[in-house]
């Protein structure tokens, strides 16, 4: 999905969700919010995000996949296993029946370390434009962005080489 189809789809969601006279949250994270918010990638997979009233968002979900021929999963809450207590979203676009919430660039930065999934060259692309984004040049200020979230030990240490690597790369 590139930025003006996740739009269109989130519309599509608002206008399932005003058809049942429900008003739902989502607050996105991932490579949607790269799309969407910093122009970082032409596009993604799927929107991660969690959201609400949840049933009915995934029944409006499932609607808009069998009318545009899209993966079933495509918007799905499978981030919620690296949600932090300390979460920062802000409004991205609020609608008439659905309120969107974006992560913000430290946030992000977090979860992405958190998920180190840098295997995924889009993941370690997302990292070094967030480091870039925060102007982090080294890997104690990136660890401290990190732990205003999440408890360093919940860090793999190859993050921190990682991010080591990125930076010296600069």
């Amino acid at each position: 999905m590139n930025k003006s189809d996740i739009l269109k789809y989130l519309s599509m969601l608002n206008e399932e969700l005003k058809a049942r006279d429900v008003v739902g949250q989502l607050s996105m994270v991932g490579g949607a919010v790269m799309c969407l918010c910093y122009d970082a990638r032409v596009s993604t997979m799927d929107i991660d995000a969690i959201f609400e009233p949840k049933m009915v968002m995934y029944e409006c979900a499932a609607r808009i996949a069998n009318e545009n021929n899209l993966h079933e999963n495509w918007l799905n809450d499978g981030v919620k296993g690296f949600l932090s207590e300390k979460s920062e979203f802000s409004v991205y676009k609020e609608m008439s029946n659905l309120n969107i919430y974006v992560a913000s660039p430290e946030y992000m930065l977090a979860m992405k370390c958190l998920s180190a999934r840098l295997d995924n060259l889009n993941e370690a692309d997302d990292i070094k434009f967030l480091l870039k984004l925060q102007k982090i040049e080294s890997v104690n200020h990136a660890i401290d962005v990190i732990t205003k979230f999440y408890s360093i030990k919940r860090f793999l240490p190859k993050i921190q080489y990682a991010l080591l690597e990125i930076l010296e790369d600069g």
